[in-house]
């Protein structure tokens, strides 16, 4: 669990620009049609963002954001989905270009196992489900299954749900969930270009049922 938290903050500190914080909610939000969106959303979406501190400005961040409870959430295998809401905030006076999202886990998540997670986002409160590639590595890969681009306007905010589920026969696991913010079209290889995204996350753990 250090290694994953250490791989977490390196990454944050990479990229240089956004931390993420998570609401996790219990229960299953149901399939697209007729999904009246999770029932969090409103006293979520109404939290204040944060401004940047001084040190915050000396790192070169431009994204806050603002989220309640961070402890992380639990699956079981075979059972019910869990949902975690993110709220990215623009803290600049322009707008953010091309802003794409991607998830990753560490390789040792579930004993160098494949985890057989499912993981799916939509833009709150009631978009359409979209699946998402889970990055299962140790090298922090924020490019690798990025979707979802859009523009974050100047001073403006979006927010995003991701519903994780683990399949019947899943192992076993513990990590660190990345939730990667990056430009679509930075180069990976050159991490100055890469500022104006980042990455945050939450615990994640898979458990056997109650």
């Amino acid at each position: 669990m250090h290694a994953d938290r250490r791989w977490a903050r390196s990454a944050v500190a990479a990229a240089g620009a956004v931390i993420l914080f998570t609401t996790a909610c219990e229960g299953t939000p149901a399939s697209a049609d007729g999904d009246k969106g999770n029932p969090g959303f409103a006293a979520f979406q109404g939290k204040p963002c944060p401004e940047l501190t001084a040190a915050d400005r000396t790192n070169g961040y431009l994204i806050t954001t603002v989220a309640d409870p961070r402890e992380g959430i639990t699956v079981r295998p075979g059972g019910e989905p869990r949902t975690v809401l993110v709220k990215l905030c623009n803290t600049t006076g322009r707008a953010l270009r091309d802003i794409a999202l991607s998830a990753q886990v560490e390789w040792n998540y579930a004993g160098e196992r494949p985890p057989k997670l499912t993981v799916e986002r939509r833009e709150a409160p009631d978009g359409d489900w979209h699946p998402v590639e889970l990055v299962v590595a140790n090298d922090y890969q924020p490019l690798t299954g990025a979707s979802g681009a859009r523009d974050l306007p100047a001073h403006g905010t979006r927010t995003v749900e991701y519903r994780i589920s683990a399949a019947e026969d899943a192992p076993e696991g513990r990590g660190w969930l990345g939730i990667h913010a990056v430009r679509a079209d930075a180069d990976p290889l050159d991490m100055k270009d890469m500022r104006g995204g980042g990455s945050g996350g939450l615990p994640l753990t898979t458990a056997p049922g109650e």
